[in-house]
């Protein structure tokens, strides 16, 4: 790191701590750890490319698609960060109107895998999870929106909606996370750092998860559902986005 799901709620959030990474204890290993600070535009081949699908719309003038993405690492809009992203999935609806009639759902995954780990009994997965832009939660008419990782032929390790939309009030748009109901922001280890206060903002959560695991390989699913599909009338970047930082996986 640079100088530094309708309500969804948390479903199996094993060992949840939002608190900086600890250091390895004597009996851990360290078997992958990446801040991607690497050059901007930088590939990763362990990740895979970014999977994208949208349903079409009410109106019937978004048809069903999907499409694949290529994943680097970019800066954040005020260059304090640079991370894995910006994921979400594309720009589908291309202009207005904006309603439930024609927004449309979009989803998008993106898998790190990891192979040849040493012998051990657990792991544990810890990363910066950056929510970018408009997202509402658990708002009927702008979401939900909702954000969730997995260990493959595991458990769900989170499934919750996030939200940068504080006007609740109208828009309903609280979040699953950490438990139904919760405002937007709450768990947050930071908010507005990282240069999005054109739309709504952003949020960073830090997550880590401990699973029992002994196998030789491993593959984390993280993903996005998210609502509308737009682009934001600001800068006619996408809506709503997200990214991964500091990632850190270990085993015992």
């Amino acid at each position: 790191m640079r100088p530094s799901v309708a309500a969804f709620a948390c479903a199996a959030l094993l060992s949840v701590r939002a608190s900086p990474p600890e250091l390895p204890r004597p009996d851990e290993v360290v078997v992958y750890a990446n801040d991607f600070n690497g050059p901007a535009g930088t590939i990763y081949p362990e990740w895979s490319a970014g999977r994208c699908s949208w349903t079409g719309n009410r109106a019937g003038t978004v048809a069903a698609g999907a499409v694949g993405e290529t994943i680097a690492n970019i800066d954040s809009a005020n260059g304090s960060q640079r991370f894995l992203g910006e994921l979400g999935g594309p720009i589908v609806l291309k202009g207005p109107p904006y309603d439930r009639d024609h927004f449309v759902r979009v989803d998008e995954s993106i898998e790190l895998s990891l192979d040849s780990l040493p012998p051990h009994a657990s792991m544990t997965l810890g990363f910066d999870l950056y929510v970018l832009k408009s997202w509402d939660g658990d708002s009927p008419t702008y979401g939900p929106d909702r954000w969730a990782v997995r260990l493959a032929g595991g458990p769900t390790l989170l499934e919750s909606t996030f939200s940068n939309n504080f006007k609740t009030a109208t828009d309903r748009s609280v979040q699953g996370y950490p438990v139904p109901g919760s405002a937007p922001h709450t768990g947050a280890v930071a908010a507005n750092t990282l240069g999005y206060g054109f739309w709504f903002g952003d949020s960073t959560y830090h997550l880590t998860f401990t699973v029992p695991h002994s196998g030789r390989s491993a593959t984390f699913a993280f993903s996005s559902s998210l609502y509308e599909g737009k682009a934001e009338q600001a800068r006619s970047t996408r809506d709503e986005s997200w990214g991964l930082d500091n990632v850190r996986v270990s085993v015992r």
